[in-house]
């Protein structure tokens, strides 16, 4: 669980912080897996380009704490075969509590929603119980089609 508390003012405010920060790192993981992937693709070694992400403007907690490539850092998801962590199913369910309080409050959110569609459909496809980084293996799962 999270190491601060903070008070963010009356009931319900801070589920309201929760969302908005899970439907952030939920953009920032599915934006660090698919800049790797293309990387990959166009012949980039994954470790370099994380390095050179991390040193750069596009360094986020995706990148440079949680990374979802294998073999990019240790003690994370990805080199357990995305076992423990946030799961698919918890981050699901995180945007899709932001995308209601999105449409309640008329709030514009196109990649909130995307990243929400991307999560139930890895949800689907047997990902739930696995951590939410898994969205890269995900991605990868068209790799040879």
């Amino acid at each position: 669980m999270g190491k601060n508390v903070v008070h963010c003012g009356d009931v319900g405010m801070g589920q309201a912080a929760k969302i908005c920060n899970n439907m952030l790192l939920a953009i920032g993981m599915i934006g660090t897996s698919e800049t790797i992937n293309l990387g990959i693709r166009l012949g980039l070694d994954a470790k370099l380009l994380a390095g050179i992400i991390n040193s750069s403007t596009g360094r986020c907690w995706s990148s440079d704490t949680y990374n979802p490539v294998p073999g990019v850092m240790e003690g994370v998801p990805c080199c357990v075969n995305y076992e423990g962590g946030f799961s698919t199913a918890l981050m699901t369910k995180d945007l899709g509590l932001a995308q209601t309080a999105a449409t309640r409050t008329l709030t514009p959110t196109p990649l909130g929603s995307v990243s929400h569609q991307i999560y139930r459909l890895m949800t689907q496809k047997g990902f739930s119980n696995k951590d939410f980084s898994s969205v890269y293996m995900f991605l990868q799962e068209n790799r040879n089609k």
